[in-house]
């Protein structure tokens, strides 16, 4: 090998170097021109000590890695303008070449690829992606698949590129010998368009048996929590868009995903562990903004600092702590543990009743408390299963007690006007209440009631809307043609639009119309409903309109629900803990045979029969 020392004046021979190696590639992918004309002497090492130098090897340009040999990682931080970027935006792979040497004692085995925008000296973490294929002595072209955010750029914005290489068989061990890394292109599988790969994973997901079919979907939404997260802080973006806050309710949900990632072995143990802990002690050393253990909704995901003037969320705090439970029950015995009953005995669920003994929606610190308090059927029941079960600021049990349950004369259910089905399912993500009721109501019958009144209202509307033909059912909260708005089973309160997570949160409910749903949207819509991270948040036949966004809590009701209907892996954590398994208790359940959703004593009380 022949040392290159490069400098700025050297700079047309590096890119004449490199372009002649692109050109010798092994890839069958359009040469990326950009990297071509890199200037090593841009390169960082991400603070990993790593070292870069440009050489020769069998007559082309490479670069020879030097790892520090400290450091867990060995990383590139490498910049571009996102004019430099242009070409990713038809692309849906980067092909990278890398040379491992036969004679390293340790060659790195796990191959990352994360974007952040640094524009004006800030830092936004978009995305990142693992490449999946297998490395080996000798040349390997890694691809790795480009998220949509890593596609959605601006050209006079600055962007880092972080290249991550490291070996890993159960604990990272850190590397100390050189490898190389020679040219990259644009493509991969990718001369197939996005379209043509995502109908390609539908028809793959259409020939399985539901029981793969459903580990499929919940594999591919699991992603979300995972590549859509700020590694460094554990944050989770509201939705995969390039410019999103982190959702403290997205959190949550991604709390509890990554246990399921590791029972199911998407993630090794070590990885789900150290990504929880980080996540814990953001919101715990006060690197989330907040007031007495409570959160703002929205945060950004790199400082988070209060977004968008949103509130002090209970509701959304009580999803946040319900997911960090369901990963401390996981990994018992562990900090992990601790640290999530520690963000459980720090909210002060009584300080937000206000001054009246129902719990408030939220608080802002300009005005005070939200006039409206959780004082109705909807999704609070996870929020009074926690406060109730507190075991260092409780509310009364009376709270569970306190709030209207308006019953449906003709479905025989408890209902929220306006019918958006995630009210009757988010709570039950985690609470199992199967064979259990309260003196009024078994929410598991009453669950399964509203999905099957939701379909129905569909199928009974197929002839006015398109996109409720051929079994596609599932109104509830999601964007929409003209924005997000709570969709549901109600007259003025829908114009076509579907939420597949609708339907496929009912799976543990109402399982045949689940499977019904999910795969006449896949049948009929393709790769307009299925995209990076499963499906997508929303659809509308009637006016042409197919959402390319995921939304967090979406993708978290998708994943834990499917997860629920396989094993009851979530149920199971969440219900083993010992204040949940006291609220419970203090709410006065007991065991029901019944199959209806509203019980014999409260039907007589509404209805006088």
């Amino acid at each position: 090998m022949k040392m290159i020392r490069l400098t700025l004046r050297s700079f047309l021979v590096l890119v004449s170097l490199l372009s002649l190696f692109i050109a010798a590639a092994q890839s069958d992918g359009i040469p990326w021109e950009t990297w071509a004309a890199l200037d090593v002497s841009t390169i960082g090492d991400d603070n990993t000590g790593s070292s870069v130098t440009m050489i020769e090897m069998d007559g082309a340009a490479a670069l020879m890695v030097t790892p520090g040999g400290s450091s867990d990682e060995t990383k590139l931080a490498i910049p571009f303008t996102g004019a430099e970027l242009a070409d990713w935006v038809g692309a849906n792979a980067l092909a990278l070449e890398v040379y491992l040497p036969e004679d390293n004692a340790l060659n790195p085995n796990r191959f990352f690829l994360g974007m952040a925008d640094v524009t004006g000296g800030g830092f936004t973490w978009m995305a990142g992606v693992f490449s999946d294929t297998p490395a080996q002595p000798g040349w390997n072209t890694l691809s790795y698949p480009l998220d949509g955010a890593m596609r959605t750029l601006t050209d006079d914005h600055q962007y880092n590129l972080y290249f991550s290489f490291f070996y890993d068989d159960g604990s990272k061990t850190p590397l100390t010998e050189p490898f190389y890394i020679g040219g990259a292109s644009l493509g991969g599988v990718g001369s197939v368009s996005d379209a043509d790969r995502y109908r390609q994973e539908v028809d793959e997901l259409l020939a399985m048996d539901d029981q793969a079919f459903v580990e499929a979907v919940a594999r591919q939404t699991f992603d979300f929590f995972w590549l859509e997260a700020n590694p460094e802080n554990g944050l989770i973006k509201d939705r995969s868009t390039a410019d999103s806050p982190a959702s403290i309710a997205s959190v949550g949900f991604g709390l509890a995903a990554i246990p399921i990632g590791v029972d199911r072995g998407w993630i090794t143990y070590d990885e789900g562990i150290a990504r929880v802990q980080t996540t814990l002690e953001t919101f715990l050393n006060g690197g989330v903004q907040g007031e007495h253990g409570f959160f703002f909704h929205f945060v950004d995901m790199q400082t988070g600092e209060r977004e968008w003037e949103s509130e002090v969320s209970s509701i959304d705090t009580a999803l946040l702590v319900a997911g960090a439970l369901v990963a401390g029950q996981y990994f018992e015995g562990t900090e992990v543990e601790a640290l999530a009953n520690q963000l459980y005995e720090n909210v002060e669920w009584d300080w937000m009743l206000g001054m009246d003994y129902m719990v408030k929606m939220g608080y802002r610190p300009e005005s005070g408390f939200l006039g409206a308090a959780w004082d109705h059927f909807d999704e609070s029941m996870i929020l009074y299963a926690l406060a109730i079960g507190s075991p260092s600021h409780p509310v009364e049990d009376r709270t569970w007690r306190g709030w209207d349950r308006p019953v449906n004369r003709d479905g025989a259910y408890v209902y929220l006007p306006g019918e958006p089905l995630f009210v009757y399912q988010y709570p039950l993500a985690y609470l199992n209440l199967q064979g259990m009721e309260d003196r009024y109501v078994n929410y598991w019958n009453n669950t399964a009631r509203a999905c099957e009144r939701n379909r129905q209202f569909t199928m009974d509307r197929s002839a006015d809307y398109l996109t409720y033909q051929d079994g596609v059912w599932g109104l509830s909260a999601s964007d929409g043609p003209s924005g997000y708005r709570a969709y549901g089973a109600w007259e003025d309160n829908h114009d076509g639009t579907i939420a597949p997570y609708a339907s496929a949160a009912c799976l543990p409910f109402t399982p045949e119309i689940a499977f019904e749903g999910m795969r006449a949207m896949l049948t009929e819509y393709g790769a307009n409903v299925w995209r990076e991270y499963g499906f997508v948040s929303a659809i509308n036949e009637d006016e042409s309109w197919y959402s390319r966004d995921h939304i967090g809590i979406d993708q978290g009701d998708i994943l834990l629900m499917l997860t629920n209907a396989q094993d009851g892996f979530v149920w199971e954590l969440f219900m083993s803990h010992p204040a949940i398994q006291n609220a419970v208790a203090a709410m006065g359940f007991v065991e029901s045979t019944g199959d209806y959703a509203i019980t014999p004593a409260y039907w007589s009380q509404v209805t006088g029969q």
